[in-house]
């Protein structure tokens, strides 16, 4: 079978591609049945992604915090709520007795600068229970988290003065505040900590506190466009309900589970770029409107033209960029190695646009990697042939 990107522009400038001349490893080359639920861990899952998509990015609730740092792991989920952004700063080793009733939740966490030690940190949590007493009742019982190193500095009772309700802590000799306050059936953790002033050894109280009562203001006016699914009704979830799921190209068992498959709009998708800034204006430039995260991340555009100019742009080397070989038979997909600083950044990166998508793969190894593209290249064309 052949293959083109479709658009007038783009078809006529890419070669003829023979699907069964691809190189895709052991990767699958049609789209899938995502299916149904099978048990409530998955709509557990899809309830979070849909608050991430209504979630305050850090720099919306002030511009200074502009980087995010990779992997940072953005789901709150029970059993593994050790994992999230919340346990820099605070342990909550009794969070399943302390916080019953807990669904799922979202964590949006950003810094000022790529340093950490000069950066200024924002962590916005979101948790979802099934009432408003199980959230009353949970903000009271995580406002007695451990916090880290709280035996060399000690913490202290603070308050918030527009929110008298939260629970609020202090920890000076680390320039750390964290406030818990219920919302409905939600609690708002709020985590804001200042790295500069606790290594000048100055007191930053009085603008945490502002930056918190900022961080709330924002989250709460979010809440109010959220409407959580109820919990008898999970099973019902609609897991891949744009469709998007079925044409992404499926995580391989081994990859890491950070943050788990699944969809969002463009709000959402900005929770994991390093700059949101640069990124949304390159989104919405290609007038994305979804985004699936799988084996790799899937963008759907307005059209051909917005996709081919998209993966143009994401595809751009810089000097921590070198280029690497195309897959075989997919000269239209462009493949690089990383040769820059950032801890834990994939090695090697793919990426390719068909019809009104541009997909981007990345891997430890460069065949890896141009398998990957080379099969989800091929389940957009095979898609298009159904």
């Amino acid at each position: 079978m052949a293959a083109t990107s479709c658009g007038a522009d783009t078809e006529a400038a890419a070669p003829a591609v023979d699907l069964a001349k691809l190189d895709v490893g052991g990767y699958a080359t049609l789209p899938r049945d995502i299916g149904k639920p099978k048990n409530d861990v998955v709509p557990r899952l899809v309830e979070a992604q849909r608050l991430g998509n209504i979630m305050p990015l850090p720099v919306e609730i002030d511009p200074k915090f502009v980087y995010q740092g990779p992997a940072t792991h953005t789901f709150l989920l029970p059993g593994e709520s050790h994992l999230s952004p919340i346990h820099r700063w605070i342990s909550e080793v009794n969070f399943a007795n302390d916080a019953k009733g807990f669904i799922s939740g979202f964590s949006a966490t950003a810094q000022s600068s790529k340093s950490p030690a000069l950066a200024s940190t924002l962590s916005s949590n979101v948790l979802i229970f099934p009432d408003a007493k199980s959230a009353t009742d949970a903000a009271a019982n995580l406002s007695r988290a451990q916090f880290f190193r709280d035996e060399d500095f000690p913490v202290e009772p603070a308050k918030l003065d527009a929110y008298p309700a939260a629970h609020v802590r202090w920890q000076p000799g680390m320039q750390t505040l964290v406030s818990w306050i219920a919302k409905d059936e939600f609690v708002i953790v709020t985590i804001a900590y200042n790295a500069e002033a606790k290594m000048l050894g100055e007191s930053d109280l009085p603008g945490l506190s502002t930056l918190s009562e900022k961080a709330i203001a924002a989250t709460s006016t979010s809440l109010e466009k959220f409407e959580p699914t109820p919990p008898e009704k999970f099973m019902e979830t609609s897991i891949d309900p744009d469709g998007m799921r079925s044409i992404s190209l499926r995580r391989p068992e081994g990859d890491s589970f950070m943050n788990v498959p699944g969809t969002y709009d463009l709000h959402g998708s900005l929770n994991f770029p390093t700059d949101p800034v640069k990124r949304k204006q390159e989104l919405t430039d290609a007038g994305v409107d979804r985004v699936a995260y799988d084996a790799g991340e899937l963008y759907r555009a307005a059209d051909a033209e917005s996709a081919q100019q998209l993966k143009d742009k994401s595809a751009e080397l810089t000097h921590f960029f070198r280029s690497t070989p195309s897959p075989k038979g997919l000269p239209q997909a462009t493949c690089m190695e990383y040769k820059g600083p950032a801890e834990g950044a994939i090695r090697f990166y793919c990426h390719v646009a068909y019809d009104r998508y541009y997909a981007f793969m990345g891997s430890e190894q460069l065949l890896d990697a141009q398998q990957r593209i080379s099969a989800q290249y091929a389940i957009l064309a095979n898609s298009k042939s159904k």
